[in-house]
């Protein structure tokens, strides 16, 4: 929906929130704002709409900005905005900044000191948005999130798919700037010119990959016992992988950012099949869970292998995200690896 099609719904007469009975006096034309009656128990106000085609965090911060000079304005036209919907927390938000809002979905709330004050809530969203990316926060698409909370700003959107590629994550640059659209309406970045990217909330960051959290899918797994200490089978990983084909799981990775005693087992993610990555070990193994060393999973999913640290560590965001995803004992220990990742990054300076 563009904010045309608000302005020829307006002109349709859809903008209702009864029993207001609301005029549309004149429409937007060339970038003009909307005027509109609106009366209820005999009383009356005129009001000029900015309209939107949506009430996301930025196009409601922007717009209250834009309006925030004319809310408390003793002209005869009172500040408004229109959009398809607006949730009881969008206009409680409004309410606050003294700027009146109608939804078309019968939502609205008219504030005119001295002569009424009208606040009705709970009819659903009808024009729900039907984005290209359901989330900023899932999927390959998370890498953006990622990147900005290791790096906290770029000067160039081609600088980002650098950053990831350098680490061992692939993304189009077209998916970055959508990624980066929605990262911007949730206030976790800002845009200082066209090009350049800043990290804001780098909480709202880990928040969101945590919310969209969800385990890689596996191919295959082997859980077994290796015919060597610890220690060496981790340099023999080492050796055989340098092409960055096996990293250890984000729990059996969490020991390397804060202070945790896990299984003594090396779980490890994998792309190619365990029975093809144990041959290249070239040493005795036999899959069994009695005294096992080693747990292999075979998976394709490039975000496990993104920001792969030494000795094999996965990225200190995914240690985190496994261990919060986890009981309560691993949680705690999330927290510390979330001090540890906003000590090194969080908003750029």
């Amino acid at each position: 929906m563009t904010e045309a099609d608000v302005d020829v719904m307006l002109q349709k007469g859809r903008l209702a929130a009864q029993p207001l009975e609301i005029r549309v006096l004149a429409g937007q034309t060339r970038g003009r704002d909307a005027l509109i009656d609106v009366s209820w128990r005999g009383r009356s106000c005129r009001f000029v709409a900015k309209l939107r085609r949506d009430a996301k965090p930025l196009t409601l911060k922007v717009a209250i900005e834009q309006l925030r000079g004319t809310a408390n304005s003793t002209r005869a036209a009172r500040p408004m905005i229109v959009a398809p919907y607006f949730s009881r927390e969008k206009l409680d938000q409004l309410l606050e900044a003294g700027i009146s809002a109608i939804d078309f979905s019968g939502n609205a709330v008219i504030n005119v000191p001295g002569k009424f004050l009208f606040y009705k809530t709970g009819n659903p969203n009808k024009y729900p948005e039907n984005t290209p990316i359901r989330s900023a926060y899932r999927g390959d698409g998370s890498l953006v999130a990622r990147v900005l909370l290791l790096e906290g700003e770029f000067q160039a959107v081609g600088a980002i798919r650098e950053a990831i590629r350098s680490r061992g994550g692939a993304l189009t640059l077209s998916m970055i700037s959508k990624v980066l659209q929605r990262l911007e309406a949730d206030l976790a970045i800002e845009r200082p010119s066209r090009n350049a990217v800043r990290v804001l909330q780098p909480e709202r960051l880990l928040a969101g990959l945590l919310a969209a959290y969800q385990p890689p899918r596996t191919q295959a797994t082997w859980m077994g016992k290796v015919s060597l200490p610890v220690d060496s089978l981790l340099a023999r990983l080492q050796e055989i992988t340098g092409d960055g084909d096996v990293v250890r799981t984000g729990e059996a990775s969490a020991g390397d950012y804060a202070s945790w005693a896990g299984e003594p087992v090396i779980a490890c993610y994998c792309r190619t099949k365990p029975p093809e990555l144990l041959a290249r070990l070239g040493v005795e193994s036999k899959e069994t869970l009695a005294f096992a060393n080693l747990r292999l999973l075979q998976t394709d999913n490039q975000l496990v292998y993104f920001d792969a640290r030494p000795k094999l560590a996965a990225s200190p965001i995914q240690a985190f995200l496994e261990m919060a995803s986890g009981d309560k004992r691993q949680k705690e220990v999330a927290e510390r690896i979330r001090s540890a990742i906003r000590s090194t990054t969080g908003p750029a300076r």
